[in-house]
């Protein structure tokens, strides 16, 4: 399954009853990070917009996490030392 595109994202937000603008509000950051974040992994705001999706970040990014639910591509601690 494909991660979804910044059009998916944004129309399910309104359908959910939120906005970027009311998400980047209550997290008291700028609207454009959260914009940002639509086209590059941002994984601080991809929690914001799960959460208020009322999902998890794998299920909305894929192709960034693994089956277990944790961020591709970046080292654990055990390979990092």
């Amino acid at each position: 399954m494909p991660n979804w595109t910044k059009q998916q994202i944004l129309f399910a937000l309104r359908e959910s009853g939120t906005t970027v603008a009311a998400i980047a509000e209550r997290a008291e950051i700028s609207r454009f990070t959260i914009y940002g974040a639509l086209e590059q992994p941002y994984p601080k705001v991809a929690n914001l917009i799960s959460e208020a999706l009322g999902k998890k970040p794998h299920d909305i990014w894929p192709d960034l996490y693994n089956k277990k639910g944790t961020r591709r591509g970046l080292l654990s601690r055990e390979r990092a030392a």
